[in-house]
């Protein structure tokens, strides 16, 4: 495979471009720390929801159809490696507690790290994987991800598309390309074919189908870059055109497509925007207010009893995807603003325990939900999830007139706003249910001559 392939030979060809840079390009050691981290927090997820309910139904609708020797994280059960990809996204999608990026708006870690797991299994026989391998493909993945975030902006999110299913499909297959060592010309084969597959909508949050369409992505990543090694094509030019996906699910413009060619690796996505790391396990939409209301409570000092009104104002695409008041159940209360941040009011805390306890029954907490009110304002700029000059915002009103007021830009968690390494232990911990001592070994991962070996022996 050279230069002189009709596919890569017109370097205005914006698909060439990905796959050459996916098929060569190297992340800096200086993001190796932060990959260590997602992907230990992606595993975590993965090993915590394997309980969850969605997982659970899946598994019985996939195992006596797709049995196969590639493991279900947190299972003990073992699927042909597309459908293992897709259970272990959807596990570690289904408690909303995985990690997400800016420019696409996607949950990244949950949809590529799964497909790379599947890859592996299948490869590690033929040949050596280390954890800086692992790290490579996972960075790829994500600079597709997030580049093509830039070029189909916010507004294709806004507009209904699920990211995580869209953008995630297309980053999947990239990782895999990567980690399979295709070539630049089967790589944009892998790209092209990943295209059709890739959709999702946020009409489907509240609902199973919200976690099945990040598993969706991940299988259709390790299915697409599998057809490509066999020789199925796809048109190389699907991806960036008029008539593909940039012109069909967003807005096509040359000027952001050749920036995004030109751009790719310089600096890395992952430098330039870091990563959300979530420290509640609920859409991250909610996690401004929710940060907002850790220091409303240090204000109330315990006085729930005296409020008498709650109301909230934040951007309206933000709130658009959060329908739900009081929740029924699991999936809405990822999606209720009203019960996220009054959980946090009441105990300062939402963690899998609380979601376990079903905390959305709470009689107190229900009271604070029939309190509070939103008011979704137009976003004044949609080049940024975070935008610096609209924070949400509480107003929390006390039966003696008194008002505490509370804002948040950035969340914690989010890259300008950090969690400490003791919440990240204790985050495994929750997740894992290995002790939080164990997590700075786990982190190793990517320090591994067998990373392959070293994932297993979790699962």
């Amino acid at each position: 495979m050279t230069d002189s392939s009709p596919l890569l030979s017109d370097w205005h060809d914006h698909g060439a471009a990905l796959a050459q840079f996916i098929a060569g390009a190297k992340a800096p050691d200086d993001l190796l720390p932060l990959m260590s981290m997602a992907i230990t927090d992606g595993f975590a997820c993965m090993l915590g929801g394997a309980s969850s309910e969605v997982t659970g139904r899946l598994l019985e609708a996939l195992l006596p159809h797709y049995a196969g020797d590639t493991p279900v994280y947190g299972t003990g059960k073992a699927l042909s490696p597309s459908y293992a990809a897709m259970v272990n996204a959807v596990s570690a999608h289904a408690l909303d507690f995985d990690d997400w990026e800016d420019p696409g708006n996607t949950h990244p870690t949950a949809v590529v790290l799964p497909c790379l797991l599947a890859v592996a299994s299948g490869e590690a026989d033929s040949m050596p994987l280390s954890g800086r391998d692992f790290a490579h493909a996972y960075a790829v993945g994500l600079e597709v991800i997030m580049r093509m975030g830039e070029v189909i902006t916010l507004d294709h999110y806004a507009r209904g598309f699920h990211a995580t299913a869209t953008l995630g499909t297309i980053g999947a297959a990239a990782a895999a390309a990567r980690l399979m060592r295709l070539s630049p010309e089967q790589t944009l084969h892998a790209l092209s074919l990943s295209v059709s597959q890739a959709i999702g909508y946020t009409g489907q949050f509240g609902a199973n189908a919200k976690a099945l369409q990040a598993g969706f992505a991940a299988r259709a990543g390790v299915e697409s870059a599998f057809l490509a090694r066999a020789g199925m094509t796809g048109q190389p030019q699907i991806l960036t055109s008029h008539r593909g996906f940039v012109g069909l699910l967003g807005q096509y413009d040359a000027q952001r497509l050749d920036h995004m060619a030109a751009s790719l690796g310089q600096p890395w996505g992952l430098a330039r925007y870091g990563i959300v790391i979530k420290p509640w396990p609920s859409c991250g939409y909610t996690h401004r207010v929710m940060t907002a209301a850790v220091e409303a409570r240090d204000q109330l000092k315990g006085r729930l009893e005296e409020i008498t009104a709650i109301h909230v104002t934040m951007p309206d695409y933000h709130y658009a995807i959060l329908p739900f008041g009081q929740p029924h159940n699991h999936n809405e209360a990822l999606f209720s603003l009203p019960a996220c941040m009054g959980q946090i009011l009441k105990e300062g805390r939402l963690t899998t325990a609380d979601l376990k306890a079903k905390f959305w029954q709470d009689k107190t907490l229900q009271r604070l939900i029939t309190l509070t009110s939103v008011t979704p304002e137009p976003a004044k700029h949609m080049h940024a999830n975070y935008d610096p000059d609209q924070p949400d915002r509480i107003i929390i009103t006390l039966a003696n007139g008194t008002k505490i007021t509370a804002s948040c830009v950035w969340p914690l968690g989010a890259p300008q706003h950090p969690m400490s390494e003791e919440n990240h232990a204790d985050k495994f911990h929750d997740l894992t249910g290995h002790p939080a001592s164990e997590y700075p070994r786990f982190r190793t991962w990517i320090d591994q001559a067998d990373a392959v070996s070293f994932f297993k022996g979790y699962q």
